[in-house]
């Protein structure tokens, strides 16, 4: 079985801090790292545009006042940026030449937007946003953003993601997605709801994690605290693959080992998941020869 959860690496010019932290350092009225003077259009004591690029909420966010991603909630920043003298539009509509997206974008300083739901910035786009400086992914990933056309626009546009805030929430999503497919969870829950059952068909594709050998592709901080949420489950061995080893100290806590090749260690799994962020050298790094080594059915 193969996990796969392929991290967007960012380009460009990327700050990895927390996003109030960004944002603040960014817009007047605050005290300012050196390199966040230059990205100023406006003078002090002027007016700034902030926009940001969320998902609709609707009664989800009354019912929920802490989602702050999605459009109604604004991130829980919009008292704070007012605050400090400068406008904030938010937004859903963000395709198509006649959205409010392209609408606010030309006169933009800060965009803000979301992995899921994200504002393209394409190069036809950035084209336009003659006052832009910085553009700051809520999350993480760069993949909506031409990178190449940020670092040529305007003096070259800051592109900023929110590193690391979601490693957990990664980290669990992995260890349940090996559950689901290891289980054959799926087939069996759309076979009840079709209203019949099959005991035969679901358990003769459903295994246990325990005394299974599983592999990690990338032990950074998601591939680091999957192999921990995987160590309670006995595997036979835990094995990772990664250019930069962990600690002994880390190892020996989680019982974990670095393997040399990515070719040996995949030829030894029974589940392999993918950690490693997407990127030139690592597009198609999964390629027949590595598939080929794999053991059968896997």
């Amino acid at each position: 079985m193969v996990c796969s959860q392929f991290i967007p690496r960012l380009g460009c010019r990327v700050l990895s801090r927390p996003l109030y932290q960004i944002t603040s350092s960014l817009l007047p009225g605050r005290v300012y790292p050196p390199f966040t003077r230059t990205m100023l259009t406006k003078a002090r004591g002027n007016q700034g545009k902030v926009l940001m690029v969320l998902y609709p909420g609707g009664h989800h966010a009354r019912d929920q006042p802490e989602l702050l991603g999605c459009v109604e909630n604004e991130l829980g920043l919009r008292e704070w940026i007012e605050e400090q003298g400068h406008t904030l539009v938010s937004t859903a509509d963000k395709d198509g030449e006649a959205s409010e997206f392209d609408k606010q974008l030309e006169d933009a300083e800060v965009i803000v937007t979301t992995p899921f739901h994200p504002g393209y910035l394409t190069a036809e786009r950035l084209s336009r946003a003659k006052n832009l400086r910085l553009a700051v992914t809520a999350g993480i990933g760069s993949d909506h953003v031409d990178l190449d056309a940020a670092n040529k626009a305007n003096g070259g546009i800051t592109v900023a993601e929110i590193t690391g805030c979601n490693v957990v929430s990664v980290a669990e999503h992995v260890v349940m997605t090996m559950l689901v497919l290891m289980k054959n969870f799926v087939p069996a829950h759309d076979m009840i709801r079709e209203g019949r059952w099959d005991i035969a068909e679901v358990t003769k594709n459903n295994y246990d994690i325990e005394d299974k050998v599983v592999g990690t592709v990338g032990a950074g901080r998601i591939g680091e605290r999957v192999l921990r949420r995987l160590a309670p489950f006995h595997c036979k061995e835990l094995l990772y693959f990664d250019y930069q080893p962990l600690s002994s100290e880390v190892e020996k806590d989680i019982g974990c080992r670095r393997v040399e090749s990515l070719e040996e260690m995949v030829s030894r799994c029974d589940i392999v998941n993918i950690e490693c962020p997407l990127y030139a050298e690592t597009r198609g790094l999964f390629n027949k020869d590595i598939i080929g080594k794999m053991k059968p059915g896997l």
